[in-house]
């Protein structure tokens, strides 16, 4: 009874993976702790548009494989499963290491696959954010984006990163080898032809998902319902977190340069229409890991205007909000909006020829390739 329980359990552990198979023979188990459900429903499905990581898991998956390793894709929220026994790497985004670590072999290498800074820099930068919007306004809003604490960092022989130096730094106490392969992009574009540079240096766009105060979005209204010659455009659902949209009615809704547009697919036209009429991306992150939706817009020909906790490359093309307060998204709102046609022009080519050499799917899969040689060749 008890073999058949224990059976039943293994069964069930192993029907929650996916597990792909070397065409040769296997040199043994690589676990990837991520997302299981893109191989299930491809990465194409309307379920990853928007964001990179269906693409990435899949990439990583077949590296591995095609290397010669049997593959097991986890949920990285699944706290059932255990690694099998002749487990050669084991990949987590959060939380498992700690967890397998006494039921891996001592030799097998531990990786953790960070998608976001620490978690104890990521959570203290929204609370900080929160609290900074208790000052300003007297209402406190719920945080949206907080994380499990996890000791993945401490267990990992490795960590890559999708981010720059600043996702870096933030595991730098663990004094871990750390490898940075930027994020990929779920859209690429042409470039915009038509865009009057005059005009779009005045229009600029902020595109979110959850969590508004983490991503910079009361920063962003505050300041440009005092910047009238200017226009914003924001591309999100701020709807969705009712304290917030009760607390930015004013703005988001009454404000005549300011214009909720609301959810936008970014494959489409209506978005390739936005694009054409905006010069720059503005987003003043709180802790990223390599922003998606600043890399999508500069693919669509954007100039990037960010904090450097958005972790995103700002070259010689994008321009830096020195701080997370209302005044410094003013100042280099103000500051780009008065540069010449010529320079901004320039600034969104560099910017467009960035993301095109180093954010494509492509640029990912050679990125990874490499670095997996490289831990399995040590």
């Amino acid at each position: 009874m008890f073999q058949r329980l224990k059976n039943f359990i293994f069964q069930k552990q192993r029907q929650a993976s996916v597990r792909l198979l070397p065409t040769s023979p296997s040199k043994g188990t690589v676990v990837l702790s991520y997302i299981a459900w893109p191989f299930r429903e491809g990465h194409h499905s309307p379920k990853a548009r928007g964001h990179t990581n269906a693409f990435e898991v899949v990439v990583m998956a077949q590296i591995y494989q095609e290397l010669g390793f049997t593959v097991e894709v986890v949920d990285y929220n699944n706290q059932t499963y255990v690694p099998p026994r002749d487990c050669c790497v084991v990949i987590d985004i959060h939380g498992q290491l700690e967890r397998w670590d006494a039921h891996l072999p001592k030799e097998c290498l531990r990786i953790l696959h960070a998608t976001g800074p620490h978690w104890l820099t990521y959570n203290r930068s929204e609370t900080d954010r929160l609290a900074s919007l208790l000052e300003r306004r007297q209402i406190s809003l719920m945080p949206r984006r907080q994380v499990e604490p996890t000791r993945s960092v401490e267990f990992a022989d490795h960590v890559t990163v999708l981010g720059n130096e600043y996702t870096m730094e933030s595991f730098s106490f663990a004094k871990k080898p750390i490898t940075r392969i930027p994020i990929s992009s779920a859209y690429e574009f042409s470039w915009p032809e038509e865009r009057n540079f005059s005009k779009a240096k005045k229009k600029f766009l902020w595109v979110g998902s959850f969590g508004m105060v983490q991503k910079g979005l009361d920063l962003v209204l505050e300041a440009f319902s005092k910047l009238p010659e200017l226009s914003l455009t924001v591309c999100g659902r701020p709807e969705k977190e009712s304290d917030f949209y009760q607390c930015y009615q004013k703005e988001l809704l009454h404000t005549p340069n300011i214009h909720l547009h609301g959810w936008i697919d970014m494959a489409s036209p209506e978005f390739q229409a936005i694009a054409q009429a905006h010069a720059a991306i503005i987003y003043p992150g709180a802790a990223e890991g390599g922003a998606g939706s600043v890399i999508h817009c500069m693919h669509a020909g954007m100039v990037p205007i960010c904090t450097r906790e958005t972790s995103v490359d700002l070259g010689d093309f994008g321009m830096l909000i020195k701080n997370g307060t209302v005044e410094a998204v003013m100042e280099t709102a103000r500051l780009f909006a008065a540069l010449s046609d010529q320079e901004v022009q320039q600034r969104a080519e560099t910017s467009y020829a960035h993301a095109r050499k180093h954010h494509t799917r492509e640029q990912f899969r050679e990125n990874y390739s490499k670095f997996a040689l490289n831990i399995l060749t040590k």
